[in-house]
């Protein structure tokens, strides 16, 4: 007997559960190395270089990595649709650990452990785009004309205002680049608060129907205690008639 070939998507989600992990770290490691190669300008060159190779190698794992994937994919063209991030990766490889966000749709939690599970996912991705977002921001506008972001701490400082949509305006990109991700950074900041908002109302209103739920079961178990009782009473009250007339029909 002959063994039924695994279909393409059963082979995606097989090859998926396999590399993600290792893909993410490996995202990671490029995020760590081109944090190094941005913040350490006084990098020797040979360290540097090596750098640079590394940052070339993990790029194009991530190349053959979303070949692969759009290669097992059923419907190709709708696969790098829906996977923007994987996407994002080939272009820049340190978007890859943003896929901590797909958990919030992808899963199916119970409502108890929605809103701690949400968190989690929003805190590591805040996390991780102020990271980001901050290293690529140094890059752009360190020594521009008019730049107000000359060292990694003003880059972090200027990360975190935007994302949280605070916006002091003490220090603002001058270049092209350095608005788009501040652009990137303040859609984010908007969405992560709204995803936080929606589990916790969520959260509030699923307890609500808990408890209209345990409230309607008690007064159904309170009214039909109170029915017995009626019943029982109802038969002592019947037993005691009929007892009435049977000693009158023996009288008469």
């Amino acid at each position: 007997m002959t063994s039924q070939r695994p279909s393409r998507e059963d082979r995606g989600h097989a090859y998926a559960n396999r590399a993600d992990t290792f893909m993410v770290w490996l995202s990671v490691i490029f995020l760590v190395v081109f944090t190094a190669i941005v913040v350490w300008q006084d990098m020797p060159r040979g360290l540097r270089a090596v750098c640079a190779v590394l940052q070339v190698v993990i790029w194009l794992i991530f190349v053959v990595d979303l070949v692969i994937r759009v290669s097992l994919a059923d419907h190709r063209l709708r696969w790098l649709l829906t996977h923007p991030l994987d996407v994002l990766a080939v272009l820049w490889p340190a978007f890859r650990p943003l896929k901590i966000l797909a958990v919030i749709g992808d899963r199916r939690f119970r409502a108890d452990k929605q809103v701690a599970r949400t968190t989690r996912a929003v805190v590591v991705a805040s996390v991780l785009l102020v990271w980001v977002c901050s290293v690529a921001v140094l890059a752009a506008e360190r020594g521009q004309v008019g730049s107000s972001i000359e060292t990694i701490g003003d880059a972090v400082w200027w990360a975190f205002v935007t994302i949280a949509t605070v916006g002091y305006g003490d220090m603002v990109p001058v270049t092209a680049g350095g608005r788009a991700i501040g652009i990137v950074l303040m859609v984010v900041g908007l969405a992560l608060v709204a995803i936080i908002t929606a589990s916790v109302a969520s959260w509030f209103v699923s307890n609500s129907r808990g408890e209209n739920a345990e409230g309607i079961t008690a007064r159904d178990v309170e009214d039909r205690q109170r029915i017995m009782e009626l019943e029982r009473k109802l038969d002592v009250l019947l037993e005691a008639h009929l007892k009435r007339e049977e000693e009158d029909n023996k009288r008469g």
